[in-house]
């Protein structure tokens, strides 16, 4: 079964700023890289929560 792009949700962009966010953010790229799809999902599940907690986004 393949979802419609349009119901994949978008990568959140990290905080500029934010070590945490980078942090998380090199995760996802890191997975990204080892084509290891769970990590990065992991990483983006981790980094949309962290920009909801600490950043109100």
């Amino acid at each position: 079964m393949t979802v419609p792009s349009s119901d994949v949700p978008h990568p959140r962009a990290p905080v500029p700023a934010c070590a945490t966010c980078k942090d998380l953010a090199g995760q996802r790229d890191s997975a990204r890289a080892e084509f290891d799809r769970s990590k990065e999902a992991d990483a983006n599940v981790l980094l949309r929560r962290h920009l909801r907690q600490e950043h109100r986004g």
